[in-house]
């Protein structure tokens, strides 16, 4: 049951950082990253290392919003995927497979009865 609650946690923390708006608030959920980092006492390296290998999709990701929309979107939409990307890494550090497949069989399970 921790585990559930920790992997709605994370939904809901993943979530909640692409429906703020942008602005100052961005500098709460970075703290929050780091501080998740040195609480799980995982590799960090390992977590930035993985953080940084995602970078080119993020900055793909920049360029596709900077012709779509202003510059200023695109930085804070870049922004929150990395932010996003590396709580995810966090995140599968602290679990397995095996646990995190219980954990999407226990939600659609609760689903399902509703």
């Amino acid at each position: 049951m921790k585990n559930l609650i920790k992997f709605l946690i994370f939904i809901a923390y993943s979530t909640c950082i692409f429906f703020l708006p942008n602005n100052k608030i961005i500098i709460v959920f970075i703290a929050v990253n780091v501080i998740a980092m040195i609480f799980v006492r995982k590799n960090i390296r390992k977590i930035i290392r993985n953080t940084t290998k995602i970078l080119p999709f993020i900055l793909f990701t920049f360029v596709i919003n900077c012709i779509l929309d202003n510059y200023i979107n695109a930085i804070w939409i870049g922004v929150k995927l990395l932010i996003v990307c590396n709580i995810t890494f966090v995140y599968s550090s602290t679990n397995t497979v095996t646990r995190n497949s219980r954990n999407n069989q226990i939600v659609m399970y609760t689903t399902k009865n509703i």
